[in-house]
């Protein structure tokens, strides 16, 4: 396993300073999500490591796009949104675990399964470590300047979280992040 390790981390070394910071804040509210949800320490081992390396697809991404100030054009959301299936590819290459690759490949998936992303896998729903991380990612990535946007402030990506719990976001998941974490961004933020 310390080869997989090592090639991992070389590969996520090896990504843009954005992903990078993004990866690890959302590895960091993910694992706090899961320790509040009583996750054992099993769980918590793989959704740590999965949530690190939710995004290690974007290593297939050109660059011009993950970096474009201007919006995405509809075939650039397509290269973009290939980025969970070549993660997975990569991961599975390795031989990790079903709970990472879960993550990798489903953390644009809908709780409900209705919709997100890679479409061949709309109708099915992802798993609780799978689940918890896609709100750690909503989260930060709504929180954080972007090359296109300004980010937006913690009360907004809060309210999105909600709005669309039990949909697109665990219900569980998101009030655990409300009642346990959020307060706690809301203090240091």
């Amino acid at each position: 396993m310390h080869f997989e390790h090592d090639v991992l981390m070389g590969i996520m070394a090896d990504l843009d300073e954005e992903t990078q910071a993004h990866s690890k804040r959302v590895q960091s509210l993910a694992v706090a999500i899961g320790e509040r949800m009583g996750l054992t320490s099993a769980e918590l081992k793989e959704l740590n490591l999965g949530a690190y390396i939710h995004d290690i697809g974007k290593k297939f991404i050109p660059e011009t796009i993950l970096k474009k100030k201007a919006p995405l054009t509809p075939q650039e959301w397509e290269i973009i949104e290939m980025h969970p299936k070549r993660g997975y590819s990569l991961v599975e290459a390795l031989g990790l675990s079903d709970a990472v690759k879960g993550i990798v490949l489903g953390h644009h998936l809908w709780a409900d399964g209705q919709g997100g992303y890679p479409q061949e896998l709309v109708g099915l729903k992802p798993s609780l470590l799978t689940q918890i991380t896609t709100v750690a990612d909503v989260f930060d990535a709504m929180i954080s300047h972007r090359a296109y946007r300004q980010g937006l402030g913690i009360a907004a990506a809060m309210d999105h979280l909600k709005s669309n719990s039990g949909t697109r976001f665990n219900i569980e998941v998101v009030a655990v992040f409300e009642a346990e974490v959020y307060p706690s961004l809301r203090i240091s933020g």
